[in-house]
């Protein structure tokens, strides 16, 4: 009698806490870059495209060294990442909602910093995917 293949290897809860403040690191750091670049009015034309610019390559190095913090195998990374990001998208949806203020007191540059984080979120995604060891 032979089993199907595994093709989904549920995280366990101690990798998924870890997960959960790696995500909620990452928002923050985020927030704190954001805020930053409100301060020199970077999140608009030309220095916006840069910023962006950035975070892609701010995050690559960020792809494998998720799951490897959380004790995942490399063939994890998709699932490590979409935890990762489930994360900073829960808690930008609740302060974009709710707490604006704490990207910026301006409605406009609230929603660039909102608007930066889900690219950065889409971004870590994709990477994840094109990164992820493929199986042999």
């Amino acid at each position: 009698m032979s089993e199907a293949p595994a093709t989904f290897s549920p995280l366990g809860i101690r990798a998924m806490i870890i997960l959960i403040i790696w995500g909620a690191l990452l928002w923050a750091s985020g927030v704190l870059i954001l805020r930053w670049l409100v301060s020199i009015d970077a999140l608009h034309g030309t220095p916006q495209i840069m910023a962006y610019a950035l975070v892609v390559a701010g995050t690559i190095p960020l792809i494998p060294l998720t799951p490897r913090l959380a004790g995942l195998p490399p063939g994890e990374t998709v699932s490590a990442i979409a935890v990762v990001s489930m994360t900073a998208l829960l808690i930008d949806g609740i302060v974009i909602g709710y707490f604006p203020a704490l990207y910026s007191a301006e409605p406009a540059q609230a929603r660039a910093c909102a608007g930066a984080l889900l690219w950065a979120v889409g971004v870590a995604l994709a990477l994840g995917f094109a990164m992820q060891p493929r199986a042999r």
